[in-house]
Formats: C-alpha cells, sequence, structure tokens
C-alpha cells in the first residue's frame, strides 16, 4: 500500500474511527485501526464488537492495499504532524507501515488484516430509512440521556426506535423518568417496525456525525445490528433484544395545571439549589402559584432544597400558570439533564398531583416529552 493524503482529513478521520475502539478488550487486534485502499479513497475502520465505524478520506492512491496499526500511535504521530501532506507506505507482507511528512519519518509495526473483524455493510439490507442529519442528531440529544446507564434491565440502556404512522419515534426510560421525541417521515418512507438500539451507540453516533446531510438507518437482515449511513461514515451497533416497556401508558393524557417558564431561568433555578439537593437525596420542592386575578402579581415557580447539615435555598421566578396552586417533589438531577439539553426559549411545566408524573415540554415546534415521576412527600 502506498498513498498521500492531506494531515487534516487523515486526522479527522482517526478520530471518527477512535470512537469504536476497544480499550478493555482481550483481543489485541481490536486496539488496532484498519486502513484500506478503497475506489481511490482511503478507508479506515475501527470496532469493538459492540460498535463498528468506517470512514473514508480522500487521498492520492499510488498503490493499493491494506494493513492494521495501534489507534493511539497513529493517531498521536499524526494529530503532532503539520498540516500538510503524508504519505502512508507498507511493504509486502510486513504490516508495518511508514508515515513520512515534513520532518517526520516514522514506522509503526501493525498486525494482519485478515485478522481484523468483519464490519457489516450495507448490501443485502433492509430498505433505507433517509433522515436529516441535524434532525437526528436532536432527536439522540433530546432522549437519549434518560437512558439507563446499569445493566440490571438490558431494554432499559436501549433507545426504542419505532417507525409507523409515518413517523419516526424516539424513546428512552429508566425506573424514574421517559424522554420521547418523534418526527414526520414523508409518506411510504418505512414500513412499521421497532429496534431498540443501545443509547451509548447513539450518543457516540451524534458525535461523529455531520451537521447537515442526509443518514440513512438501514437494518441488517438478520435483524441483529442496525447501520448508519452517510457518503464519508458508517456507524454500525448491535441491537438490543427484548421489548421495550409500554411508555406510552406512563405518559399523562392531560394535566390540572400548567406553568410556562423561560427555560434559562427554569435552568438557572436548578442549578442554584442543586448544591442543596445533592446532600438530601436530590429532593428539590416545586411549588406552582397563580398570580392574582387582577393580573397585578404574576405567577411563579418556586424550587426549593433543603440538606439537615448544611443549609437551604429557595429560587422563585416567573411564570404563566394556567390552574390551581400544585407542589411536587422531584429529583433535581432529573430537571437539570433536561434543562440542559432543550433550546427552545420557553418550556412548560405540566402537573395532575403531587403523587402523579409531570411532564416537561418545549415550547415549540419539537414534538418532545420528558416525564418525571415525583419523589415521595413523606420525605
Amino acid at each position: 500500500m502506498k498513498i498521500t493524503c492531506k494531515q487534516q482529513d487523515l486526522s479527522r478521520g482517526l478520530s471518527v474511527v477512535s470512537h469504536a475502539v476497544s480499550s478493555r478488550s482481550t483481543l489485541p487486534i481490536l486496539a488496532n485501526i484498519l486502513l484500506t485502499t478503497d475506489q481511490g479513497r482511503l478507508k479506515l475502520s475501527a470496532t469493538n464488537l459492540e460498535i463498528g465505524i468506517n470512514c473514508w478520506i480522500d487521498a492520492e492512491v499510488q498503490e493499493e492495499g491494506s494493513t492494521t496499526v495501534p489507534a493511539k500511535t497513529i493517531s498521536d504521530l499524526v494529530g503532532s504532524l503539520r498540516p500538510i501532506q503524508v504519505e502512508l507506505s507498507v511493504t509486502d507482507e510486513s504490516h508495518t507501515i511508514n508515515v513520512k511528512s515534513q520532518g517526520t519519518n516514522a514506522t509503526i509495526k501493525g498486525m494482519d488484516p485478515s485478522e481484523f473483524p468483519l464490519i457489516p455493510s450495507t448490501e443485502g439490507s433492509e430498505t433505507p430509512i433517509a433522515l436529516d442529519a441535524k434532525q437526528l442528531k436532536e432527536m439522540i440529544t433530546y432522549v437519549a440521556f434518560s437512558a439507563a446507564d446499569d445493566d440490571a434491565r438490558p431494554v432499559l440502556t436501549g433507545v426504542h426506535v419505532e417507525t409507523s404512522n409515518e413517523q419516526l419515534v424516539f424513546a428512552a426510560a429508566d425506573a424514574f423518568r421517559l424522554a420521547v421525541m418523534s418526527i414526520p417521515l414523508p409518506a411510504g418512507e418505512a414500513l412499521a417496525d421497532t429496534i431498540l438500539i443501545p443509547a451509548r451507540t447513539l450518543t457516540e453516533l451524534a458525535r461523529i456525525l455531520p451537521n447537515e446531510g442526509t443518514v440513512q438507518m438501514i437494518v441488517t437482515p438478520n435483524r441483529s445490528q442496525v447501520l448508519f449511513h452517510t457518503e464519508n461514515v458508517d456507524m454500525v451497533s448491535r441491537l438490543i433484544e427484548g421489548t421495550f416497556p409500554n411508555f406510552r401508558g406512563i405518559i399523562p393524557k392531560g394535566h390540572t395545571t400548567r406553568a410556562v417558564i423561560e427555560t434559562k431561568e427554569f435552568a438557572a433555578a436548578v442549578k442554584t439549589v442543586t448544591p442543596f439537593a445533592r446532600d438530601s437525596s436530590n429532593i428539590a420542592r416545586i411549588k406552582i402559584s397563580s398570580g392574582s386575578e387582577d393580573g397585578q402579581e404574576p405567577g411563579t415557580l418556586t424550587i426549593e432544597a433543603n440538606a439537615e447539615d448544611i443549609g437551604s435555598n429557595v429560587s422563585t421566578i416567573n411564570a404563566a400558570v394556567d390552574g390551581p396552586e400544585q407542589e411536587i417533589i422531584f429529583n433535581v438531577r432529573y430537571l437539570s439533564d433536561v434543562l440542559g439539553v432543550l433550546t427552545t426559549p420557553e418550556v412548560a411545566l405540566e402537573v395532575i398531583s403531587a403523587a402523579r408524573p409531570g411532564a416537561l415540554k418545549p415550547v415549540g415546534a419539537a414534538d418532545y416529552t420528558y416525564i418525571i415521576m415525583p419523589m415521595s412527600t413523606n420525605r
């Protein structure tokens, strides 16, 4: 193999595939990146057997070939080079790659590329669903953080992905919260289907997706993996087996009281009480109060946290309130998590009673609902 490419392109490609490099595997080959010439471009591949990433970069190919090299070594080396041309070459059967650039002539010992696991391609897969990259990244950001981060119930570590009624729905939940977002799909774009994708996979996908363009989501024929395909990057992930809970049954059908608050103000108020809530099981008391009937006094939302050994803090912000006064207890971290991802200027908090789940919804076009289970009022 002998190719020439730009340092910037090679560094970017290595950074992308490094998200799939295994750091703790007993298989040494999984700590390597596979370099292969592919139709006039350089293809970089990495996998940890849970996910696999392929990335293509522009290159001038003088000789076809392939090798694998330690991910950290090649990434650190290329990252230290000047932003000019880099020449990569491998002599026959040696698996040792020579990296040349201005002032640098390095050799890195690689491994036989035939040992590298095969990463599935799109060939023979089911009909792809075309998605807008920016919209997909937003869905992942809004939903994936709500998945469980322990493996006690594997299905809750995934994001439920559903195509039906010309809609794409993402849902994720642990035992205490639920996030659901849907976007429209073009008529006839996809058959009704459901899959369960690991939340960690989608979080990594959001990091490497371009900010614009189209992403194809494709399920492999054996329905054990899903592939996300763009012009220059592919990511393949295993799917989780099992059935996601009936999340629609958890979503309240209505509300008794609704408070509309400025998102940034709400986030700031939550931040001020968090140090106190941390030492009391993350308890934050939310009180929603209507304004005066003559409109002279605005409605308010008050959030309070008490820590017996530290002290307390109360933060009050204005709110447009519709309905009677309510008081409910939430885990402050669950409030902080969602307010950290919402981008709309305003958010609505909808409450039925102190013992029923509350709902947070961005005020705007996004079809998004975030449900938080209340904490016990006896604490």
